[in-house]
């Protein structure tokens, strides 16, 4: 192959599918920050209350978290961040070489549309609370039965899909933002509804985390089973945690993200995320809505997010619900019009927003969307198979006698071996989900081991073992370095800089610290009604203008920290 063939071949490779190079990785500060956004969003207010469905105690579900999110994170540090360190590329890109680019097509329409099913599932959580407001009612079937719903829930998507297209950037920006103010009202919808739980249950004073225990055990996760749930055991909650980031963490997708990251330690950051979003959000969460149950008499099957926070945190609660949605399932909207590009290479990424978004809308207004545990449960069956292949694939190839990248050498748009290792998994755990072979949160992890078993034995059967010849090899080898030095010669020059302005930056530091001062008052509050000395309604009416204080103040900061930024 000679250097102009060598040199168009590198070219065609799209820019998104080439390694990221030295000049662009990130410091551990810009993983903390997309841990903590990605981890807190809409689903954990739907995920909070189904675990109180379970009939689970709540000394179970505090050891089922801790050894879910532990396996969780450590599955994330050990497997995942080492592979996006060491290849630097998306897992779309990692296809490529892996399983070919007719698989890589077909991965990603699979992946686009789980995407936007999980746009869906935000979009229709965040849509209760606009439904609370106008006093529309609960939706419990899988269908919509309410035209005003319907309507309230295009016009959020709309709104969402224009700002992914227009505004992404803005958006991931103000989704770090909301982080603090996210958490600051997971922890003050717990403290409030704990004396709700008091009240309505005649339950005494607690004395320190033992009482507050007790209270839990007693009267929020109580061991019995609501009509409409079912009992499991703490293992279940631990799988369901794990479960809930397999599709990210050992289906290898949360490659795209740390690719970046300049060290593998970095991606032992996750545990600040799992626990900040699947341990602390879940349980909270799950208080809130056992008080709400108990305040509204009703089932909590019966009510929606809306319903739930709209009765422990008013207005602010409304505005979690809608924020959180909102910010996460923009994300999804992006990665769902970047999966469909393969198939409509000549729309622009803002026609394909819209066209995801337009097939979005209308899968949102269908209340089943909202059952994020069915959602997770299909994708924890499709995706992962492909990450244990790549992962195989990477790491032991090498140890057995086997060739990395041997469909690349030869050339094939498919890599048959994979494809029947995929195929062979998928079919297992669509037999096991049919004939309930087990519960549906233990199956990812046979279906992941057979791809991870299987994928070796048919790459050795169809000749993976077979030496490739150095002219082929060389060839393969240096379209792939040209590649990689594409990425760094295209990377933007960092503009020189002059001198800052310090007076900007003051001001910056001062409006931040304003913003910590709104959400200090929060938490004050919510602690006055805790302790007795101040009432519910009162804190509903303080707490929203310290919402928009804080949201005043840390945008003002923001844009005078960018503003304070040395320039040219």
């Amino acid at each position: 192959m000679d250097a102009k063939e060598i040199e168009r071949r590198a070219r065609a490779v799209p820019a998104e599918e080439r390694p990221v190079p030295k000049g662009a990785l990130a410091g551990i500060g810009s993983f903390l920050g997309i841990y903590g956004g990605e981890h807190i969003a809409a689903t954990e207010f739907v995920i909070g209350a189904l675990l109180v469905t379970w009939g689970v105690k709540a000394s179970e579900l505090l050891v089922g978290l801790l050894v879910g999110n532990l396996i969780a994170a450590s599955s994330y540090a050990l497997i995942t961040a080492p592979i996006a360190v060491d290849t630097r590329l998306t897992l779309f890109a990692y296809l490529r070489q892996v399983m070919g680019p007719w698989f890589q097509r077909v991965y990603n329409l699979t992946w686009g549309l789980i995407s936007i099913v999980w746009a869906s599932s935000m979009l229709a959580i965040s849509a209760t609370s606009l439904k609370e407001i106008a006093g529309l009612p609960v939706q419990l079937n899988w269908y919509p039965t309410s035209g005003a719903c319907v309507a309230i829930t295009l016009a959020l998507t709309l709104v969402t899909v224009f700002v992914a297209a227009f505004g992404f950037k803005g958006v991931v920006k103000f989704s770090s933002l909301c982080v603090p103010w996210m958490v600051t009202v997971f922890l003050c919808g717990a403290v409030v509804a704990v004396p709700l739980v008091q009240q309505q249950t005649g339950f005494g004073s607690i004395d320190g985390p033992g009482g507050f225990l007790r209270l839990l055990n007693a009267h929020i996760f109580n061991g019995e089973v609501p009509e409409g749930g079912v009992l499991l055991t703490w293992v279940h909650v631990a799988m369901f945690a794990w479960m809930c980031g397999f599709v990210y963490h050992l289906g290898l997708n949360d490659m795209s993200i740390f690719r970046f990251a300049k060290k593998r330690a970095y991606g032992w950051v996750g545990l600040f995320g799992m626990y900040l979003g699947h341990f602390f959000a879940w349980v909270c969460a799950g208080v809130m809505g056992g008080a709400a149950a108990l305040v509204l008499k009703k089932g909590l099957t019966e009510l929606d997010p809306g319903a739930v926070t709209a009765v422990i945190l008013g207005g602010t609660g409304l505005c979690a619900v809608i924020v959180a949605g909102w910010t996460t399932a923009t994300p999804n909207i992006y990665r769902a019009a970047l999966s469909f590009a393969t198939f409509f290479p000549k729309w622009s990424l803002r026609r394909l927003s819209f066209f995801v978004g337009s097939i979005i809308a209308v899968c949102a207004c269908f209340p089943a969307v909202m059952r994020i545990d069915w959602v997770a449960n299909i994708a924890a069956l499709i995706v992962p198979p492909v990450g244990a292949i790549c992962l195989v694939e990477h790491w032991i190839f090498p140890k057995i006698g086997l060739v990395r990248h041997w469909n690349l050498y030869r050339g094939r748009a498919v890599n048959p071996a994979g494809l029947l290792a995929w195929g062979l998994s998928s079919a297992f755990a669509l037999c096991g989900a049919l004939g309930h072979w087990m519960h549906p949160f233990f199956l990812p992890l046979p279906t992941f081991l057979l791809a991870g078993i299987s994928y070796p034995v048919f790459a050795f059967l169809l000749g993976a073992r077979q030496a490739v010849p150095e002219e082929t090899r060389s060839a393969v080898d240096a379209v792939e370095a040209r590649v990689a030095a594409l990425a760094e010669e295209e990377l933007p020059p960092v503009a020189s800089r002059g001198d800052a302005k310090p007076g900007a930056n003051l001001c910056s530091r001062l409006t931040f610290g304003l913003s910590l001062a709104a959400l200090a008052v929060l938490v004050l509050t919510a602690m006055g009604v805790g302790l007795g000395h101040i009432t519910l309604q009162s804190f509903k009416l303080t707490a929203l203008p310290c919402t928009i204080l804080y949201f005043i103040f840390v945008c003002l900061s923001d844009f005078l920290k960018r503003r304070g930024m040395p320039r040219n």
